[in-house]
């Protein structure tokens, strides 16, 4: 049977926290990026990411992340990606997003999120095209990567 991915968020103290349960993809990351602006919005000058219990991260879900970390360095603040796997690790090192976060291994750099859930929507067209382009914002050797996935968006977008 699929788990559902669950976000669990908090905002205290100028702190923004986010607990990732399971896989965060474009069929549920919606409201990810929403979360990290409001936060950003309300003052936050630190967003922290705990990924323990994250099972997995895809390009939009990573390009949220990218760009929420570029808007937070605008205003002084910093990311904070707390316990990555392996393979979680890989992604953040190859896509260059370890450039714009601080990487914590330490479970007692996380704050404890309070219990809201965000919803678990799937990304829109326009969501997935804003976070590939944060990817290449973040690290340009991504367009190669993301030029065609980026093309065919920006099409989708453009005609509806």
């Amino acid at each position: 049977m699929l788990e559902e991915t669950k976000y669990l968020v908090g905002i205290s103290s100028g702190t923004a926290t986010m607990a990732v349960v399971g896989k965060a993809n474009y069929l549920n990351c919606r409201n990810v990026g929403e979360f990290f602006s409001a936060a950003i919005a309300r003052g936050c000058s630190k967003i922290v990411v705990d990924c323990s219990q994250c099972a997995g991260m895809d390009s939009t879900f990573l390009g949220m992340v990218a760009g929420a970390a570029l808007k937070i360095h605008k205003t002084g603040g910093e990311m904070v990606l707390v316990n990555l796997n392996d393979r979680n690790r890989e992604l953040i090192d190859n896509l260059g997003i370890f450039k714009l976060v601080r990487i914590a291994e330490d479970p007692s750099a996380m704050p404890k999120p309070t219990s809201e859930f965000l919803p678990a929507n799937n990304a829109t067209h326009a969501n997935i095209l804003n976070a590939h382009e944060n990817l290449v914002e973040a690290d340009s050797s991504n367009k190669t990567k993301f030029e065609d996935v980026i093309a065919f968006l920006k099409r989708e977008t453009e005609s509806k």
